[in-house]
Protein backbone atom coordinates (compact mmCIF):
# COMPACT_ATOMS: atom_id res chain seq x y z
CA UNK A 1 0.00 0.00 0.00
CA UNK A 2 2.87 2.11 0.84
CA UNK A 3 4.23 1.76 -2.97
CA UNK A 4 0.93 2.56 -4.23
CA UNK A 5 0.76 5.71 -2.35
CA UNK A 6 4.20 7.10 -3.57
CA UNK A 7 2.99 5.71 -7.26
CA UNK A 8 0.09 8.10 -6.96
CA UNK A 9 1.77 11.05 -5.20
CA UNK A 10 4.40 10.92 -7.67
CA UNK A 11 1.65 10.79 -10.83
CA UNK A 12 0.34 13.89 -9.11
CA UNK A 13 2.88 16.01 -9.21
CA UNK A 14 4.31 15.18 -12.77
CA UNK A 15 1.10 15.87 -13.86
CA UNK A 16 1.06 19.42 -11.98
CA UNK A 17 4.51 20.31 -13.52
CA UNK A 18 3.90 20.02 -17.08
CA UNK A 19 0.62 22.20 -16.55
CA UNK A 20 2.42 24.91 -15.38
CA UNK A 21 3.66 25.33 -19.78
CA UNK A 22 6.88 22.99 -18.83
CA UNK A 23 8.59 24.88 -16.04
CA UNK A 24 12.31 24.53 -15.90
CA UNK A 25 12.55 22.59 -12.54
CA UNK A 26 16.09 22.49 -11.15
CA UNK A 27 16.45 19.63 -8.05
CA UNK A 28 18.56 21.64 -5.14
CA UNK A 29 21.54 19.92 -3.91
CA UNK A 30 23.32 21.39 -0.71
CA UNK A 31 27.17 19.46 -2.44
CA UNK A 32 26.67 20.98 -5.86
CA UNK A 33 29.67 20.21 -7.07
CA UNK A 34 28.40 16.54 -7.17
CA UNK A 35 25.52 16.57 -8.56
CA UNK A 36 25.85 16.87 -12.33
CA UNK A 37 22.23 15.27 -12.83
CA UNK A 38 20.66 18.17 -10.72
CA UNK A 39 22.62 20.99 -12.66
CA UNK A 40 20.14 19.94 -15.78
CA UNK A 41 16.80 21.57 -16.28
CA UNK A 42 15.33 18.46 -14.38
CA UNK A 43 11.78 17.70 -13.57
CA UNK A 44 11.99 14.74 -11.74
CA UNK A 45 14.66 12.47 -10.60
CA UNK A 46 15.04 8.85 -8.84
CA UNK A 47 18.29 8.55 -6.54
CA UNK A 48 19.34 5.34 -5.58
CA UNK A 49 22.00 3.92 -2.98
CA UNK A 50 22.84 0.26 -2.76
CA UNK A 51 25.41 -1.99 -1.38
CA UNK A 52 26.18 -5.40 -0.29
CA UNK A 53 27.29 -5.11 3.57
CA UNK A 54 29.61 -7.07 6.16
CA UNK A 55 28.91 -6.57 9.61
CA UNK A 56 31.45 -7.24 12.19
CA UNK A 57 30.47 -6.99 16.10
CA UNK A 58 32.03 -6.61 19.56
CA UNK A 59 35.32 -6.63 20.93
CA UNK A 60 37.28 -8.53 18.95
CA UNK A 61 34.79 -8.04 16.50
CA UNK A 62 32.99 -11.06 14.92
CA UNK A 63 31.14 -11.05 11.77
CA UNK A 64 27.67 -10.69 12.58
CA UNK A 65 25.60 -10.47 9.10
CA UNK A 66 25.98 -9.81 5.22
CA UNK A 67 23.89 -9.06 2.43
CA UNK A 68 22.48 -6.82 0.06
CA UNK A 69 20.45 -4.18 0.98
CA UNK A 70 18.87 -1.07 -0.48
CA UNK A 71 20.16 1.96 1.46
CA UNK A 72 18.34 4.91 0.01
CA UNK A 73 15.67 5.54 -2.66
CA UNK A 74 14.64 8.72 -2.89
CA UNK A 75 12.15 10.36 -5.34
CA UNK A 76 13.06 14.37 -6.07
CA UNK A 77 10.64 16.38 -7.42
CA UNK A 78 11.45 20.67 -7.50
CA UNK A 79 11.06 23.57 -10.05
CA UNK A 80 9.19 26.87 -11.10
CA UNK A 81 5.95 27.69 -11.07
CA UNK A 82 7.03 31.18 -12.07
CA UNK A 83 10.15 33.28 -12.47
CA UNK A 84 9.39 33.89 -7.98
CA UNK A 85 7.66 31.01 -6.52
CA UNK A 86 9.09 27.90 -6.81
CA UNK A 87 8.36 24.41 -4.85
CA UNK A 88 9.84 21.55 -3.66
CA UNK A 89 9.07 17.60 -3.10
CA UNK A 90 11.30 14.79 -1.71
CA UNK A 91 10.52 11.46 0.05
CA UNK A 92 12.57 8.20 0.68
CA UNK A 93 10.09 5.32 -0.62
CA UNK A 94 12.23 2.93 1.20
CA UNK A 95 11.31 4.36 4.59
CA UNK A 96 8.13 3.24 6.54
CA UNK A 97 7.14 5.62 9.24
CA UNK A 98 3.64 6.56 10.59
CA UNK A 99 1.63 9.87 9.73
CA UNK A 100 2.34 11.71 13.03
CA UNK A 101 0.02 14.21 14.43
CA UNK A 102 1.76 17.16 14.87
CA UNK A 103 3.02 17.26 11.23
CA UNK A 104 0.04 15.46 9.50
CA UNK A 105 2.94 13.79 7.22
CA UNK A 106 4.78 10.72 7.26
CA UNK A 107 8.46 10.86 8.59
CA UNK A 108 9.60 9.44 4.97
CA UNK A 109 9.00 12.73 3.58
CA UNK A 110 11.95 15.41 3.77
CA UNK A 111 10.32 18.30 1.87
CA UNK A 112 7.36 19.56 0.75
CA UNK A 113 7.67 23.36 0.46
CA UNK A 114 6.65 26.54 -1.61
CA UNK A 115 9.56 29.37 -1.77
CA UNK A 116 8.68 32.92 -2.79
CA UNK A 117 11.46 35.30 -4.00
CA UNK A 118 10.68 38.84 -3.12
CA UNK A 119 13.81 40.13 -5.22
CA UNK A 120 17.16 39.22 -5.21
CA UNK A 121 17.70 39.89 -1.16
CA UNK A 122 14.28 38.51 0.22
CA UNK A 123 13.02 35.00 -0.22
CA UNK A 124 10.19 32.60 2.36
CA UNK A 125 10.10 29.35 2.68
CA UNK A 126 6.96 27.62 3.80
CA UNK A 127 6.08 24.32 4.49
CA UNK A 128 8.23 20.51 5.61
CA UNK A 129 11.99 22.12 5.37
CA UNK A 130 15.50 20.98 7.15
CA UNK A 131 16.04 22.42 10.02
CA UNK A 132 18.98 25.25 9.79
CA UNK A 133 22.04 23.77 11.38
CA UNK A 134 25.83 25.02 10.20
CA UNK A 135 27.37 21.26 8.97
CA UNK A 136 28.53 20.54 5.56
CA UNK A 137 27.63 16.72 6.36
CA UNK A 138 23.88 17.83 7.67
CA UNK A 139 23.21 19.51 4.29
CA UNK A 140 25.05 16.80 2.24
CA UNK A 141 22.66 15.13 -0.51
CA UNK A 142 21.58 11.62 1.77
CA UNK A 143 22.29 9.14 -0.73
CA UNK A 144 26.05 10.58 -0.66
CA UNK A 145 26.48 10.45 3.50
CA UNK A 146 27.42 6.48 4.05
CA UNK A 147 27.31 7.41 7.84
CA UNK A 148 26.15 10.43 9.63
CA UNK A 149 28.01 12.21 12.93
CA UNK A 150 26.39 11.51 16.26
CA UNK A 151 24.35 15.01 16.38
CA UNK A 152 23.60 14.76 13.01
CA UNK A 153 22.80 10.90 13.02
CA UNK A 154 20.07 12.02 16.12
CA UNK A 155 18.24 15.48 14.83
CA UNK A 156 15.22 15.74 13.95
CA UNK A 157 15.67 17.05 10.22
CA UNK A 158 12.93 17.68 8.21
CA UNK A 159 9.99 20.18 10.33
CA UNK A 160 7.05 21.98 8.96
CA UNK A 161 7.54 25.85 9.23
CA UNK A 162 8.40 28.97 7.85
CA UNK A 163 12.18 30.58 7.05
CA UNK A 164 13.54 33.91 6.16
CA UNK A 165 16.15 34.73 4.11
CA UNK A 166 18.35 37.76 3.13
CA UNK A 167 20.83 38.12 0.87
CA UNK A 168 22.31 41.61 1.25
CA UNK A 169 25.50 40.42 -1.28
CA UNK A 170 25.62 37.20 -3.60
CA UNK A 171 28.31 35.42 -1.20
CA UNK A 172 26.30 35.87 2.33
CA UNK A 173 22.97 34.85 3.46
CA UNK A 174 21.28 35.06 6.52
CA UNK A 175 18.38 33.34 7.84
CA UNK A 176 15.71 32.80 10.39
CA UNK A 177 13.43 29.64 10.86
CA UNK A 178 10.49 29.23 12.73
CA UNK A 179 9.90 25.08 12.88
CA UNK A 180 7.79 22.52 15.13
CA UNK A 181 10.24 21.08 17.42
CA UNK A 182 8.79 17.46 17.39
CA UNK A 183 6.20 14.94 15.96
CA UNK A 184 4.78 12.74 18.28
CA UNK A 185 3.48 12.82 22.33
CA UNK A 186 5.91 14.81 25.21
CA UNK A 187 6.68 10.88 26.04
CA UNK A 188 7.91 10.07 22.57
CA UNK A 189 10.11 13.34 22.44
CA UNK A 190 11.81 13.06 26.05
CA UNK A 191 10.56 10.00 27.29
CA UNK A 192 8.90 9.30 30.68
CA UNK A 193 9.65 10.52 34.52
CA UNK A 194 11.40 8.20 36.88
CA UNK A 195 12.04 8.57 40.71
CA UNK A 196 15.37 10.62 40.92
CA UNK A 197 18.79 9.41 42.84
CA UNK A 198 18.47 10.34 46.69
CA UNK A 199 16.82 12.36 47.90
CA UNK A 200 13.93 10.81 45.84
CA UNK A 201 11.39 12.31 44.13
CA UNK A 202 9.71 12.61 40.73
CA UNK A 203 10.14 15.07 37.92
CA UNK A 204 6.87 16.55 36.46
CA UNK A 205 7.02 17.32 32.55
CA UNK A 206 4.40 18.74 30.47
CA UNK A 207 4.14 19.22 26.48
CA UNK A 208 5.88 22.92 25.72
CA UNK A 209 3.12 25.42 25.24
CA UNK A 210 4.28 26.48 22.16
CA UNK A 211 6.72 23.42 20.64
CA UNK A 212 8.70 25.41 17.81
CA UNK A 213 12.17 25.55 16.92
CA UNK A 214 14.15 29.39 16.62
CA UNK A 215 16.88 29.26 14.30
CA UNK A 216 19.39 31.40 12.87
CA UNK A 217 21.33 30.72 10.34
CA UNK A 218 24.43 32.17 8.13
CA UNK A 219 26.23 31.13 4.76
CA UNK A 220 29.16 32.27 3.54
CA UNK A 221 31.88 31.45 0.36
CA UNK A 222 35.05 33.32 -0.16
CA UNK A 223 37.41 33.42 -2.93
CA UNK A 224 35.78 32.33 -5.66
CA UNK A 225 33.93 30.19 -3.40
CA UNK A 226 36.92 28.10 -2.64
CA UNK A 227 35.99 28.40 1.41
CA UNK A 228 32.35 28.00 2.46
CA UNK A 229 30.94 28.36 6.16
CA UNK A 230 28.05 27.63 7.29
CA UNK A 231 27.14 28.33 10.96
CA UNK A 232 23.61 27.88 12.63
CA UNK A 233 22.31 28.60 16.06
CA UNK A 234 19.19 26.74 17.38
CA UNK A 235 16.91 27.08 20.94
CA UNK A 236 13.37 25.05 21.67
CA UNK A 237 11.86 24.23 24.86
CA UNK A 238 11.48 20.50 24.71
CA UNK A 239 8.84 20.62 27.55
CA UNK A 240 7.45 23.28 29.78
CA UNK A 241 10.01 25.26 31.52
CA UNK A 242 12.77 23.71 30.10
CA UNK A 243 14.86 24.63 27.65
CA UNK A 244 17.50 23.29 24.67
CA UNK A 245 19.88 25.26 22.67
CA UNK A 246 22.72 24.28 19.71
CA UNK A 247 25.25 25.19 17.99
CA UNK A 248 27.06 24.49 14.99
CA UNK A 249 29.49 25.41 12.32
CA UNK A 250 31.13 24.03 9.48
CA UNK A 251 33.99 25.34 7.50
CA UNK A 252 34.86 23.69 3.84
CA UNK A 253 37.85 24.53 1.23
CA UNK A 254 37.89 23.18 -2.17
CA UNK A 255 39.90 22.99 -5.23
CA UNK A 256 40.14 21.16 -8.56
CA UNK A 257 40.63 18.36 -6.71
CA UNK A 258 40.42 18.26 -3.17
CA UNK A 259 37.35 19.26 -0.39
CA UNK A 260 37.73 19.18 2.72
CA UNK A 261 35.13 20.37 5.37
CA UNK A 262 35.06 20.25 9.13
CA UNK A 263 31.77 20.35 11.15
CA UNK A 264 31.83 21.23 14.82
CA UNK A 265 28.09 21.11 16.98
CA UNK A 266 27.02 21.59 20.20
CA UNK A 267 24.04 20.80 22.01
CA UNK A 268 22.72 21.22 25.82
CA UNK A 269 19.48 20.39 27.20
CA UNK A 270 17.92 20.55 30.36
CA UNK A 271 16.22 17.26 29.07
CA UNK A 272 17.77 14.37 26.76
CA UNK A 273 15.74 15.22 23.70
CA UNK A 274 17.90 13.38 20.96
CA UNK A 275 17.72 10.26 22.96
CA UNK A 276 20.95 8.65 22.76
CA UNK A 277 22.01 8.85 26.33
CA UNK A 278 17.93 7.79 27.46
CA UNK A 279 18.16 4.92 25.03
CA UNK A 280 21.72 3.60 26.55
CA UNK A 281 20.40 3.35 30.01
CA UNK A 282 19.07 0.31 31.19
CA UNK A 283 15.87 1.79 31.19
CA UNK A 284 15.81 3.50 27.89
CA UNK A 285 12.67 4.61 28.28
CA UNK A 286 13.06 6.82 31.37
CA UNK A 287 13.89 10.65 30.74
CA UNK A 288 17.12 12.16 31.28
CA UNK A 289 17.63 15.39 32.34
CA UNK A 290 20.92 17.87 31.89
CA UNK A 291 22.80 16.51 28.97
CA UNK A 292 25.55 17.70 26.70
CA UNK A 293 25.65 16.84 23.34
CA UNK A 294 29.29 17.41 21.50
CA UNK A 295 30.33 16.13 17.99
CA UNK A 296 33.39 16.83 15.73
CA UNK A 297 33.92 15.59 12.20
CA UNK A 298 36.16 16.03 9.21
CA UNK A 299 35.70 14.62 5.62
CA UNK A 300 38.32 15.02 2.53
CA UNK A 301 37.62 13.82 -0.57
CA UNK A 302 40.32 13.64 -3.14
CA UNK A 303 39.72 13.41 -7.13
CA UNK A 304 43.03 12.12 -7.90
CA UNK A 305 41.90 10.78 -11.14
CA UNK A 306 38.95 12.04 -13.43
CA UNK A 307 37.23 9.09 -12.73
CA UNK A 308 38.34 8.37 -9.26
CA UNK A 309 38.00 9.46 -5.86
CA UNK A 310 39.31 8.55 -2.28
CA UNK A 311 37.00 9.42 0.86
CA UNK A 312 38.60 9.52 4.10
CA UNK A 313 36.14 10.51 7.08
CA UNK A 314 36.74 10.74 11.19
CA UNK A 315 34.03 12.31 13.33
CA UNK A 316 34.56 12.16 17.52
CA UNK A 317 31.13 12.14 20.10
CA UNK A 318 31.31 12.89 23.40
CA UNK A 319 27.89 12.73 24.99
CA UNK A 320 27.80 13.58 28.62
CA UNK A 321 25.59 14.51 32.09
CA UNK A 322 26.24 17.70 33.42
CA UNK A 323 24.44 17.23 36.65
CA UNK A 324 23.27 14.34 38.60
CA UNK A 325 19.37 13.87 37.64
CA UNK A 326 16.75 11.13 37.16
CA UNK A 327 18.50 7.93 37.71
CA UNK A 328 21.55 8.64 36.02
CA UNK A 329 25.20 10.26 37.98
CA UNK A 330 26.94 13.17 36.29
CA UNK A 331 30.15 12.33 34.15
CA UNK A 332 30.96 10.78 30.78
CA UNK A 333 28.35 8.91 28.78
CA UNK A 334 28.60 7.43 25.65
CA UNK A 335 32.03 9.01 23.56
CA UNK A 336 33.42 7.28 20.04
CA UNK A 337 35.44 7.64 17.69
CA UNK A 338 34.49 6.88 13.90
CA UNK A 339 36.76 6.06 11.35
CA UNK A 340 35.79 5.63 7.21
CA UNK A 341 37.60 5.18 3.97
CA UNK A 342 36.98 3.92 0.79
CA UNK A 343 37.46 4.53 -2.97
CA UNK A 344 34.81 5.38 -5.54
CA UNK A 345 34.84 5.06 -9.15
CA UNK A 346 32.21 7.01 -11.60
CA UNK A 347 32.33 4.98 -15.06
CA UNK A 348 30.31 7.54 -17.21
CA UNK A 349 31.62 10.95 -17.81
CA UNK A 350 28.74 12.47 -15.71
CA UNK A 351 28.58 11.89 -11.99
CA UNK A 352 25.41 10.74 -11.92
CA UNK A 353 26.17 6.97 -11.33
CA UNK A 354 29.31 5.90 -9.25
CA UNK A 355 30.74 2.74 -7.21
CA UNK A 356 32.14 2.66 -4.30
CA UNK A 357 34.15 0.27 -1.35
CA UNK A 358 33.32 1.85 1.68
CA UNK A 359 34.95 0.28 4.97
CA UNK A 360 33.53 1.86 8.57
CA UNK A 361 34.73 1.38 11.81
CA UNK A 362 33.25 2.22 15.61
CA UNK A 363 34.72 2.44 18.70
CA UNK A 364 33.24 3.20 22.13
CA UNK A 365 35.03 3.94 25.11
CA UNK A 366 33.94 3.43 28.89
CA UNK A 367 31.54 5.62 30.23
CA UNK A 368 32.49 7.24 33.25
CA UNK A 369 28.51 6.36 34.40
CA UNK A 370 27.58 2.85 35.46
CA UNK A 371 24.20 3.15 34.79
CA UNK A 372 25.08 3.54 31.13
CA UNK A 373 25.48 0.31 28.88
CA UNK A 374 27.78 0.82 26.38
CA UNK A 375 27.19 -0.11 22.54
CA UNK A 376 29.21 -3.24 21.09
CA UNK A 377 32.32 -1.77 18.91
CA UNK A 378 31.19 -2.60 15.10
CA UNK A 379 33.01 -2.85 11.76
CA UNK A 380 31.12 -2.65 8.31
CA UNK A 381 32.75 -3.07 4.83
CA UNK A 382 30.14 -2.14 2.06
CA UNK A 383 30.45 -2.39 -2.39
CA UNK A 384 27.81 -1.40 -4.03
CA UNK A 385 26.36 2.00 -6.39
CA UNK A 386 24.86 5.31 -6.10
CA UNK A 387 22.81 6.27 -9.27
CA UNK A 388 20.76 9.38 -9.84
CA UNK A 389 18.31 8.86 -12.48
CA UNK A 390 16.37 11.80 -14.56
CA UNK A 391 12.86 9.66 -14.52
CA UNK A 392 11.43 13.19 -16.13
CA UNK A 393 12.86 15.90 -18.26
CA UNK A 394 10.63 19.17 -19.13
CA UNK A 395 12.67 22.36 -20.34
CA UNK A 396 10.68 25.24 -21.25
Amino acid sequence: MNKINSLVVLLILACFSCCFNGSLLLARSADKENSSVLAQPVNISLHMRSAYHNEFIGSPLKFDDGGFRFDQVIIDIAGEVTSKLSYKYLQRLNKVSPIFTKENLPGSIDYAYLRYRFNERFSVTAGKQALTIGSFEYNKYPVEVYDYSGINNLVNCYLNGLQVAFTPMPNQEFTFQVVNNRWGTVEDAIGTPVKSLPPSSITRVEAPTVPLYYSLGWNSNYFDNALQLRYGANVTSPAKGKTLFMLSGGQKWRSDSWRIYIDVLYQRSDIDYLGAIRSATATPGAMVENVEYFTLLGELNYRFQPRWNILLKCFYNNFSVYKNNSHVYSGNCLTSWNYQGGLEFYPMKDDNLHLFLIATLKKFSEPEIKQIITPANSFRVSAGFIYRIPVLTVKR
